[in-house]
């Protein structure tokens, strides 16, 4: 291979390298630019819950929180909003904040295209209004990977993207007390915590995070009150 030959094709595979880490990071926003981190909330930051709701393991969790007086954001999965209602709207009830993370949270999701990103998004926004009376407009990205075709669907419809700047890796079957030294270790004021309320121990592991979050007098709040924006649109 001549030197030329080989300069282009370092050039090809590090463009490709850049471009999926500019995927796959939430915090790179190479395509959206994400709130991942608030620079000024004094000592507050945001419990985040992905996924859910889940009827085994979410009502155990929304219990910890009403018990602790905690709001945390939940970014619910359209269709299981769908299946289990109740849930949702008693995270309302409850003070909490609800988002969009897409209607199937399929593996496909980052591949579909332009229409098809906007009729999920769209299909999740409904469900919720109908729902929760309330038109959500933060929105999380399944896995956290963003590309222009899901950045052009966020911008059209409106939607305030959200990623996290502690990701605890609660799915990993890793216990709660485990996890939660993690997070507690790289802890900051403004923090985003990516959670989820589908793992076993989620309940466990919410208790012992706002211990921890308290003892290092951090105040949990939802991600509006962190950054100082809308949950939802106004209403008319």
């Amino acid at each position: 291979m001549g030197s030329a030959t080989f300069i282009i094709a370092a050039a090809v595979l590090l463009a490709a390298v850049l471009l999926v880490r500019g995927s796959a990071s939430v915090r790179a926003s190479w395509y959206l630019r994400m709130r991942c981190r608030a620079r000024r909330a004094g000592r507050r930051v945001a419990l985040t819950f992905d996924d859910g709701p889940d009827p085994q393991r979410t009502p155990a969790v929304l219990d910890l929180l009403a018990r602790q007086g905690v709001r945390a954001t939940f970014f619910v999965v359209g269709a299981r909003a769908e299946a289990h209602p109740e849930l949702v709207r008693r995270m309302a009830t409850e003070g909490h904040v609800v988002g969009n993370h897409s209607y199937t949270h399929s593996w496909r999701f980052p591949l579909r295209s332009l229409g098809r990103t906007m009729e999920e998004l769209c299909r999740t926004g409904e469900v919720l209004h109908r729902i929760t009376g309330r038109q959500p407009r933060l929105f999380r990205p399944p896995f956290g990977v963003t590309n222009p075709t899901i950045a052009r669907a966020v911008r059209r419809l409106g939607l305030d993207p959200v990623g996290w700047s502690i990701r605890s890796l609660d799915t990993m079957g890793q216990s709660p007390e485990r996890v939660a030294a993690r997070i507690l270790r790289r802890l900051h004021p403004g923090a985003v915590i990516l959670l989820h309320d589908r793992c076993a121990g989620s309940e466990r592991l919410v208790g012992l995070l706002v211990e921890g979050l308290r003892s290092r007098g951090l105040e949990p709040v939802t991600l509006p009150e962190l950054f100082d924006i809308e949950a939802y649109e106004k209403t008319r």
